[in-house]
């Protein structure tokens, strides 16, 4: 592997941002009020307040404060736009271990776009990579639960507040559990059909104190076996993670978090169609429908021929310190390496006979490595009249990603009678491409990408009044070079801005209402035609631009009889500009003539609600949670087609009651209901049945507890995601999960 030192333009654009954040510090320090005396304090409490969330006013599935939406703590109430949190309660009442799990309830307008991996849609546009604590983590597969105290999900353009600027729709946020300042730990084992056996161990708690030091300390161990209906398909995974927090004093604190995540289990697109259903076209899908022989149980090919080899490894650091008073500094570091090995054997086409599947043999190799950058700077200056928030820094990600595939056409199968003997051994023993010979395809991108922000909060009469705007400036840079001809293409390196600006009222502390602005910047390369397709003699494509308006209001209030309610409602318009479509040429010869042409935009319009409740009795505690979106989109290309995965509605609720007192003290019980409309995929629409889930838990002791969880109790087979008539993702059905859980 060939390391080359930075370019002298790359060095600029890092000094100018290094030059940028230092010129903040400088003047937020100058500017900060310095106290005359300090107050004492105990050294062992920690203020680390504008970057550190609380959860101790947590209640239910209620959660207060988060930092994704502007980079500092804040309650969701004095935020300008749509924020969901689902926090550890609910993700252990569903006995989660996988985000859609979550994101199917108390998360309005996103959607599962496959099984396989972390990909969404948010509002008509897809998400395909999670964030692990606030900076994308590549995975391939669904990403690691076993240490995560909680999933954020921010809504519209994310640019401006993630340093990332392929967010349009909205992120998926995982976030790391820290290390604990008492000793606690648990350890759950979960059995299921199938030899399913899944362990999950954390433990924490002060590891030395003395007056200028404190270190805490966590550790997470994850593992997980499992058979399942396709013989092709298995589970096996094994984790180990770890957090370390130093604090120096009161007012400065180091917490590092690392993770080592092996996976092995092989599952992938294995359904195929009814090929009757097939013959829908765009402007008019038909629904699909599963082939009679792709029951359950069906594989496109043996286990002993595939394999899904993942190794996924991040540690991150996060260093807080207060320069003055009113002043405090967060620098972060996140480095990632990927190591992903396959040899995918699937389906791609269903013949007209209807039984005959033509197959694919895929050998694919990714090596991914990133490295990310952060430091942001706030200041706080209380006047008589106002109080200004200022925040400031800088992002700096560095990524090398190689990756060689081949694509390789072996024998068909007759799914009403299949032998795989007959044609799979003598196929597998003979060297392919990929397989034994080199790769038909090989490539390696270097992105690189620099910037730098600004935000300010303006908050007047008490914090009734908040005003919110920021800038974020993109440097991006990077090579991406084919190792087969040795052609390298630049990345576009156009310097663009975004932003994110706003407004929060808040008459009442139980009541907010807000408005937001927001965008994203996509530069294109390439040329749009003129004449005759591909000519490229057309006007140079333009800087995509994703765009978002939303107005809502959010409700927290806690009553006098032990009832609190809490959620939001919000009203989304959105868009992204200059979408690249094949549409009739303006010189066109002859005469109407298509080629690549710019149209004006996908459109996405809608209104979400969210809420929640507790009811605090004698006996015990009722929570609830609902959602409901109803939206409806257009794409550029067509303005009758509703976009591809977009879903215009979507309803989920999920309620509990636990027994705090009484003859069923320890005990409670709950349950989910789930359902969306049909959504378009490409020419198919996807329909999607109502689920049902029950949860039970009976606790005793101070330490044990067992739980039930009953998945999709109608046994609803569903088809969740169609890459070509022969290349299906299914949810199988119904799923019990029983766990045993002892905590300290």
């Amino acid at each position: 592997m060939n390391h080359t030192l930075p370019s002298a333009s790359l060095w600029r654009k890092f000094t100018t941002c290094a030059a940028f954040l230092a010129a903040s510090l400088t003047a937020f320090a100058q500017a900060a009020p310095v106290p005359t005396e300090k107050p004492k304090e105990d050294p062992a409490v920690v203020k680390m307040t504008p970057f550190v969330v609380s959860s101790k006013n947590d209640k239910g599935y209620r959660t207060e404060q988060t930092l994704v939406g502007s980079r500092t703590a804040k309650n969701l109430m004095e935020l300008p736009g749509s924020i969901s949190i689902i926090n550890k309660e609910q993700m252990d009442d569903l006995n989660a271990v996988e985000v859609h799990e979550v994101l199917q309830f108390g998360v309005a307008g996103v959607t599962q776009n496959q099984t396989i991996n972390d990909d969404v849609n948010i509002r008509g546009f897809r998400t395909t990579s999670s964030l692990r604590d606030g900076v994308t983590k590549v995975g391939f597969k669904r990403n690691p639960m076993f240490d995560v105290e909680r999933v954020e999900v921010i809504k519209g353009p994310g640019a401006m507040l993630l340093g990332n600027n392929s967010f349009l729709g909205g992120g998926v946020n995982l976030v790391t559990v820290k290390p604990s300042d008492k000793p606690s730990g648990d350890v759950q084992t979960t059995f299921s059909k199938h030899n399913y056996v899944r362990l999950a161990a954390n433990v924490g708690g002060p590891a030395y104190s003395s007056d200028g030091l404190k270190i805490d300390y966590r550790l997470t161990v994850g593992y997980l076996n499992a058979d399942k209906d396709k013989e092709i398909e298995n589970e096996d995974q094994k984790f180990l993670g770890a957090g370390i927090s130093f604090y120096f004093g009161s007012n400065t604190s180091l917490l590092i978090n690392g993770y080592y995540f092996k996976d092995n289990g092989y599952f992938y697109w294995e359904d195929f169609l009814d090929y009757n259903t097939t013959l829908g076209a765009t402007t008019s899908p038909m629904v699909a429908k599963l082939n009679q022989y792709s029951p359950k149980g069906f594989s496109p090919g043996r286990s002993k021929d595939a394999f899904w080899k993942n190794q996924d490894s991040f540690v991150d650091a996060t260093f807080l310190t207060k320069l003055t008073e009113n002043t405090d500094l967060r620098l972060y570091y996140f480095g990632g390496n990927l190591v992903d090995r396959r040899r995918i054997v699937r389906g791609i086409t269903i013949t007209a006979d209807n039984h005959t599947l033509l197959r694919q043999d895929i050998p694919l190799a990714i090596d991914n490595y990133t490295n990310n950058i952060q430091g942001d700077v706030t200041h706080k200056l209380p006047l008589t009249a106002f109080t200004l928030d200022s925040t400031a820094g800088f992002d700096a990600s560095s990524t090398f990603q190689r990756q060689d595939q081949s694509v390789n056409s072996m024998p068909s199968i007759d799914t009403a009678a299949i032998n795989f003997s007959a044609t799979d051994d003598v196929w597998f023993a003979s060297p392919r491409p990929g397989a034994g010979l080199p790769n038909t395809s090989q490539s390696i991108s270097r992105p690189l990408t620099l910037s730098y922000y600004f935000q300010e909060n303006l908050s007047f009469l008490q914090d009734k009044v908040i005003l919110v705007g920021g800038y974020r400036w993109f440097l991006p840079g990077g090579t991406t070079r084919n190792n087969l001809t040795g052609v390298v293409t630049d990345n576009p390196d156009k310097q663009f801005k975004t932003h994110k600006y706003g407004i929060v009222i808040r008459p009442i502390k139980s009541i907010s209402a807000y408005w937001t602005d927001s965008s994203n910047a996509f530069p294109q390369i390439g040329f749009t035609d003129r004449f005759a397709g591909n000519d490229g003699l057309g006007a140079p494509l333009s800087t995509q631009e994703g765009k978002m308006k939303e107005f809502g209001v959010k409700v927290d209030h806690n009553f006098e009889n032990g009832l609190s309610v809490y959620g939001s409602y919000a009203h989304y318009d959105m868009s992204l500009t200059h979408v690249r479509t094949f549409g009739v040429l303006p010189e066109g010869i002859p005469p109407g003539s298509v080629g690549v042409v710019e149209s004006a935009a996908d459109l996405a319009q809608g209104w979400e609600l969210e809420y929640g409740m507790r009811y605090s009795a004698s006996t015990g505690n009722f929570d609830l949670l609902g959602t409901y979106a109803d939206g409806k989109s257009q794409t550029a290309a067509d303005k009758t087609l509703m976009a591809a995965d977009f879903v215009p509605k979507k309803t989920s609720l999920m309620a509990k009651y636990a027994w705090t007192s009484g003859p069923l003290e320890g005990f409670m019980v709950g349950a989910t209901y789930f359902d969306q409309t049909k959504k378009r995929n490409a020419n198919f629409w996807i329909d999607f049945p109502a689920t049902y889930n029950v949860f039970t838990r009976y606790s005793w002791g101070k330490h044990w507890s067992v739980q039930l969880n009953l998945n999709n109790i109608t046994d609803q087979r569903y088809i969740v995601a169609i890459a070509a008539n022969g290349l299906v993702q299914t949810e199988p059905g119904f799923d019990g999960m029983l766990a045993v859980k002892y905590k300290w």
